[in-house]
């Protein structure tokens, strides 16, 4: 099951990074394509940015042999529609109307959307914070977990007796962030998971026997060391905040600063389009009967 899923998401994140890929390359033969299709190239620059954006994870062979894939026969599929002369249809040309009257209003927004400041103000994200503390009541558990994954496994068994000796004392953060420096592969992931409170469902998604774990934990409670692949992890439950606490801003900021924007967008979508009416009906350019 987790194949599929994890295949599931392989072939999700590829059909987004394809439709980001350039089609059209020029006619002469580059040096760097990896497939050609007639006289249009799929580029070596153009593979790695849209493996760039895949998840981490993923096989990247994989995803790029099912990248290259896709790519040839869509452009297989699009050079035979063009040899059709689809294009000429009446209900493909209606369509390709559509598309491009959506693909300029999307362009119009984006633009706008781009020219308004980059993010909410702290001061601003305080005072929504405080105007609505009982609508932002925590809609399921949010954990602060400590965590390290090593490939040393006497390095883990070492690094989860000293943890445990520290928990509950006044030196437990210290110890956590020498245990961090000293064994873990991904210290920042360490340090900032240890450093906040996340939504339990959403902690370690993509690693099914490390969920099962924590969901099983009491707080201050270490997991037995788990083994996966070439990694031995580290994990231990922190704290646990159940459902419907009233949440600190610093557990929710991004939340909330989201909001602020989506509010923000709003308001300037709506402002542009009440503008364009206006001007509209001023120089009788918009009729509604």
């Amino acid at each position: 099951m987790h194949r599929i899923r994890a295949k599931r998401m392989l072939l999700a994140a590829l059909g987004c990074s394809l439709a980001l890929a350039v089609a059209c390359q020029p006619k002469t033969s580059p040096e760097s394509y990896v497939a050609r299709v007639g006289d249009v190239y799929l580029m070596q620059d153009e593979t790695h940015a849209a493996l760039d954006n895949l998840p981490p994870r993923l096989d990247s062979t994989e995803a790029r042999r099912q990248f290259i894939d896709q790519w040839v026969t869509n452009e297989l599929l699009f050079q035979e529609a063009l040899r059709l002369n689809l294009r000429t249809r009446q209900d493909v040309q209606r369509r390709l109307e559509e598309s491009e009257r959506s693909v300029l209003i999307d362009a119009l927004v984006s633009q706008l959307f781009e020219e308004e400041r980059e993010a909410p103000f702290p001061a601003e994200i305080r005072a929504y914070f405080e105007r609505h503390k009982e609508q932002l009541r925590l809609r399921e558990p949010f954990a602060r977990v400590r965590y390290l994954f090593t490939t040393e496994a006497d390095s883990a068994r070492l690094a989860r007796r000293l943890l445990q000796q520290a928990t509950s004392t006044a030196t437990a953060d210290s110890v956590w962030a020498q245990l961090v420096s000293r064994f873990a592969e991904d210290p920042e992931l360490s340090l900032t998971l240890s450093g906040n409170y996340f939504p339990e469902n959403r902690l370690f998604m993509e690693q099914p026997v490390l969920r099962e774990h924590l969901l099983q934990l009491r707080p201050g409670q270490v997991a037995p060391l788990i083994e996966t692949n070439r990694h031995t992890h580290l994990l231990l439950l922190d704290d646990r905040v159940l459902a419907g606490t009233i949440p600190k801003l610093a557990w929710i900021e991004d939340q909330v600063r989201r909001q602020l924007t989506i509010d923000a967008r709003k308001q300037m979508y709506e402002r542009q389009v009440q503008r364009l009416r206006t001007e509209a009906l001023s120089r009788d350019a918009l009729v509604i009967r």
